[in-house]
């Protein structure tokens, strides 16, 4: 291991921003042995008055040293890399663009990481060579074995604008860090808005332990392609010629000598076998030797495919682990990082990776998804055939009351109900009492339907019982004796009060100051507060007549293309069908994701009521009526 040396150059903080040089030996020996000695150059255009740039720079090396010497699981390279993503996105928010230029030497390596803009050069042999480059948002990394006289110099993206290649070379052909600080920081301190320069030139200097040859260290995050200092080609021939001589050595120095006898006749028979024996071995080492470079090669192939999305395994796995700790105090933040990590598992398993890590950590999400995320998958069962009832039956809405589903199928202008404990089922009207009929309500043991002249009560008993007086299409709904009535064309909810002998007259229900937009309602319902929902995936709330706000908060995706809702005054969740989605999403009646239930045979569901009594959601679908057991907690 070379001893260092080193000199640092920084502009003068000011408006533009400030850099700083940060050394340090941890004074840990386990530490030293895992984590070297850092070096780090970092700076901001952060210009805030009153900022104290010292201690700006001391929160943000803090931090640099929390996440870098803080986890000692990851090897160096990734450590130095990982760190600096982490810290420059989280300093970026509030002071823009941070730039880190870091390195760290342990043993005969130096690991190295950049970004934000940061640069870092070699000087060697009297030539100057950028290795690694950066920008905003994105950071590089290397590493590899120095050679003695090596100098690295890690810059600010400005001092590399601001000070010419060739000014750095003349300065650095004494090769001495200080020396080159001197001659530069006359030129640095005279420049105008030179705060975020910064520098530090560092010399590897001493007794070489290695031999004079820059071997690349090929760490999991590494690139394909040179290593930090160098790269070595070989032809195949230069291979195999070193094979060769390796071997011819190796035997030479092994094996006895052999004292050849030549008797009259012919040759010593031993001296013969041994010759063979001897080329025996060398066959066999050269075989060694052939498949260790094999098995060589596949190894670091597989470590190049791994270096891909290693980063990205290791905060999936962080983001699943923090989501298991979290999910029993604060459900919400444990769903966030539960749907992170899943997203990168998906995408590393969507570019055909085949690791077990990856493969064990995606078969734990899922048998977490239940607890944390609320998602259950189960197939619906077949609950109803009403086909069975009615022959071509085939259901277009479904409402709930009573204890009953009633199901309106209105090219076949029937209505058939189906009791929701005992799956009982009947036809209540036919062709007979129905016409042109669209919607369906009910209310207890009475069934309404709207068709083109009005409102009509079908059943024991058959009568019209209000006439048409709303503008264009419309959407019914019973409730505590009343019938609503939705006029999605002029935007309002008229209310029909039941009497003894009937209905009423139309009543605006919303108050004369209430502005809205019902033309995308497809699907409403009513529990005291009225529930209507948008197929752009709004759900707006009406309560005595105005407007309640109403968020929906936690869903994942987010409602895009829902068909139906439904809840009832018993109920203590909202129920929203999106049969695009393949799912049933469940939301508290503040706008909170509770869970969500999903199936492909969701997607050809048309309609849905829920009974939380009896703990099952019923979907329409054709002819059948299908049932998902509830297993979210209902409180």
């Amino acid at each position: 291991m070379f001893g260092v040396t080193k000199a640092t150059l920084t502009g003068s903080p000011d408006s533009s921003g400030w850099a700083q040089v940060h050394d340090f030996l941890p004074d840990d020996e386990e530490k030293q042995k895992l984590r070297g000695h850092l070096f780090a150059v970092v700076a901001t255009g952060k210009s805030d008055e009153g900022v104290d740039a010292v201690s700006a720079g001391r929160e943000l090396l803090s931090r640099l040293h929390e996440e870098y010497f803080g986890e000692l699981t990851l090897t160096p390279f990734n450590a130095l890399k990982s760190a600096i993503e982490k810290v420059i996105k989280e300093f970026s928010e509030t002071w823009g663009n941070v730039e880190i230029a870091a390195i760290s030497y342990m043993g005969d390596v130096v690991y190295s990481a950049v970004g934000g803009g940061a640069e870092i050069s070699v000087f060697r042999n009297g030539m100057l060579a950028k290795i690694l480059t950066s920008s905003a948002g994105q950071a590089a990394s290397a590493s590899g074995y120095p050679k003695e006289g090596d100098m690295l110099i890690l810059g600010t993206k400005l001092f590399f604008e601001a000070v010419p290649g060739g000014v750095i070379k003349a300065a650095l052909e004494p090769i001495e860090p200080q020396s080159a600080v001197e001659f530069l920081a006359p030129n640095v301190h005279s420049r105008p808005n030179s705060g975020s320069m910064g520098a530090v030139f560092i010399k590897f200097g001493g007794e070489e332990k290695k031999e004079d040859v820059m071997t690349p260290v090929l760490e999991p995050n590494m690139p394909a392609g040179p290593s930090i200092f160098s790269k070595v080609r070989e032809s195949s021939s230069g291979i195999f010629e070193r094979l060769f001589f390796g071997v011819n050595k190796l035997v030479g120095n092994r094996l006895p000598e052999r004292k050849i006898y030549v008797h009259q006749g012919g040759e010593d028979m031993a001296e013969s076998k041994s010759k063979r024996t001897t080329l025996t071995v060398g066959a066999i080492l050269l075989l060694l030797l052939l498949v260790s470079i094999f098995f060589g090669i596949r190894q670091k192939r597989i470590k190049d495919s791994r270096s891909k999305y290693e980063s990205t395994l290791s905060q999936a796995q962080h983001d699943y682990n923090e989501a298991l700790n979290l999910s029993s105090t604060d459900i919400s933040k444990a769903r966030e990082l539960y749907i992170s990590s899943k997203t990168k598992v998906d995408g590393i398993l969507g570019s055909g990776v085949k690791d077990s890590a990856v493969t064990d950590l995606n078969q734990k999400l899922e048998e977490s998804r239940a607890s944390i995320l609320g998602e259950y998958r189960q197939d619906p069962q077949v609950f109803v055939d009403l086909s069975l009832l009615s022959d071509g039956f085939r259901g277009d809405k479904i409402v709930a009351g009573g204890g009953k589903a009633y199901v309106l199928d209105i090219n076949g202008k029937r209505i058939a109900s189906a009791e929701e404990d005992t799956k009982k089922s009947e036809v209540v009207a036919g062709p007979d009492q129905i016409s042109d009929s669209q919607e369906v309500a009910v209310y207890e043991d009475r069934v309404f339907v709207l068709s083109s002249s009005g409102i009509g009560e079908v059943g024991a008993k058959s009568s019209k019982v209000v006439d048409k007086d709303w503008s264009g299409s419309a959407l019914i709904y019973a409730y505590t004796g009343n019938i609503y009535v939705i006029d999605k064309s002029a935007s309002k909810i008229y209310r029909y009060s039941g009497t003894e002998t009937g209905f009423g007259a139309k009543q605006d229900w919303l108050s004369t100051d209430v502005t809205a937009d019902f033309s995308k309602v497809t699907n409403w319902v009513i529990d005291g507060t009225i529930w209507l929902l948008s197929s752009s995936g709004k759900i707006f709330k009406f309560s005595g007549g105005s407007a309640q706000d109403f968020i929906i908060s936690g869903v994942y995706p987010q409602l895009t293309n829902p068909t139906a809702i439904y809840t009832d005054i018993d109920a203590k969740s909202l129920y929203i069908l999106e049969p695009p989605q393949n799912r049933v999403v469940v939301l508290d009646k503040n706008g909170n994701y509770v869970a969500q239930y999903v199936s492909s045979k969701i997607s050809e569901a048309t309609g849905l009521v829920v009974s939380e009594a009896n703990k099952r959601i019923i979907l329409l679908a054709g002819a059948k009526l299908y049932s998902l057991d509830i297993k979210h907690p209902i409180e």
